[in-house]
C-alpha cells in the first residue's frame, strides 16, 4: 500500500499524458456521423401503382458553382484521425470515390490516410460505355479481375521521338490520366414515377456516367448503376460552405437532388435519341425544359378536379 501510495503521483501523470494523447482531435468534437451512417433505402414501387413513368437522360455540368461539391477537391484531401478516436474524414470528389475506391478498390489507413497497396479493397460492377448506343449502359459488364478496370480513364497521347535515321517522328502512345479537371460532366439515366399508393412523383436515378475531354479526345469511359453505389456515396461527404457541422454525403447530393443540370434525351420512339439530333442552340435548351415541365404537370393534374 505504501510502495501505491508512493508511486500514485507518476501513474496519475502517466495515466493523464495516455489520455491526452488519446483524445487528440482534429476540431471540437468527434466527428463520427458520417462515416458511420447508411444510406436511405428506397421505397418499394409496385408496377400495378406506377400510374406514370418517362425515363429521362441529363447532364451535370461540375464547373457550375452548384454542383462543385461533387466536383471539388481535385486532390484528395486527407485530414489524420490522430490515434484512432476520430475516423478518418478524408475528402474527395465524386469521381475519385467512384473510380478509385469503388471500381478500382483502392484502400486507405483509416489513421495516416496513405495508401495501402497491400491491401483490396471491394470493388463495385462497373460497364463499359458504347458512345453509339448510350440507351443500353448495362450492355458491357467488366468483371472484377479484368485489367481493363485500370485502363479505364485512359487516352491516347502524342509524343515525338527518333527514328533509326535520326529524325523526329510523331508516335501515339496510350497514357492514364492524370488531371481530373478535365473531367467535368456527368451524365445521368433516371426515370421519373407516379406512385399512387404514395400519391408523389418520384424519381429514381438508374446509372451515372463521367465524361469530358483532354485536348481534342473524348474521354467517357463507364456507367456505374448508382443503387450499387450508394453505401459507398453514404460514408464520404461533400463540403457545406455554410456551416462545418452540417456536412453533406454525396447520397445526399442526389437523394436530395442538390445539383443543377439539363435534359438531353427522355424515352421516345426514337430509342431514345438526343434532343441535339433534332434541335440546336436556345432551341434545344427549352425542348428540355418543356420535358421537364410536362413532367410537372403530370403531378400536379393528378390533384385538379
Amino acid at each position: 500500500m505504501k510502495m501505491l501510495i508512493k508511486f500514485f503521483p507518476i501513474i496519475a501523470f502517466l495515466s493523464l499524458a495516455f489520455t491526452t494523447k488519446a483524445q487528440v482531435l482534429d476540431g471540437a468534437y468527434m466527428r463520427e456521423n458520417t462515416v458511420e451512417r447508411t444510406f436511405v433505402p428506397y421505397q418499394n414501387i409496385r408496377e400495378a401503382d406506377a400510374m406514370y413513368s418517362k425515363k429521362i437522360l441529363r447532364v451535370i455540368e461540375l464547373r457550375e458553382k452548384q454542383n462543385h461539391p461533387l466536383y471539388f477537391p481535385i486532390i484528395r484531401m486527407t485530414y489524420p484521425a490522430g490515434t484512432g478516436v476520430q475516423p478518418q474524414r478524408s475528402r474527395v470528389n465524386f469521381l475519385y470515390l467512384i473510380y478509385n475506391i469503388g471500381v478500382l478498390g483502392e484502400k486507405y489507413d483509416i489513421i495516416t490516410g496513405e495508401l495501402l497497396d497491400t491491401i483490396q479493397g471491394k470493388q463495385y460492377p462497373v460497364f463499359k460505355l458504347n458512345p453509339s448506343d448510350i440507351t443500353n449502359w448495362h450492355r458491357q459488364p467488366i468483371e472484377v479481375d479484368d485489367p481493363v478496370r485500370g485502363d479505364l480513364l485512359a487516352y491516347f497521347e502524342t509524343i515525338q521521338e527518333q527514328d533509326i535515321d535520326g529524325n523526329l517522328v510523331d508516335v501515339t502512345i496510350p497514357a492514364k490520366l492524370e488531371d481530373t479537371r478535365v473531367m467535368d460532366m456527368l451524365w445521368i439515366w433516371e426515370e421519373w414515377v407516379f406512385d399512387k399508393q404514395r400519391s408523389l412523383m418520384d424519381v429514381r436515378i438508374v446509372a451515372i456516367s463521367p465524361d469530358g475531354w483532354q485536348g481534342e479526345q473524348r474521354i467517357w469511359p463507364f456507367w456505374i448503376y448508382f443503387p450499387d453505389y450508394r453505401p459507398l456515396l453514404a460514408s464520404y461527404e461533400v463540403f457545406n460552405s455554410q456551416n462545418d457541422a452540417e456536412h453533406k454525403t454525396f447520397d445526399d447530393i442526389f437523394f436530395k437532388r442538390r445539383f443543377t443540370s439539363y435534359i438531353v434525351a427522355e424515352s421516345n420512339n426514337y430509342d431514345n435519341r438526343l434532343i441535339s439530333d433534332y434541335l440546336l442552340g436556345i432551341d434545344a435548351i427549352r425542348e428540355g425544359e418543356r420535358i421537364q415541365e410536362e413532367i410537372f404537370k403530370i403531378e400536379h393534374d393528378q390533384w385538379e378536379y
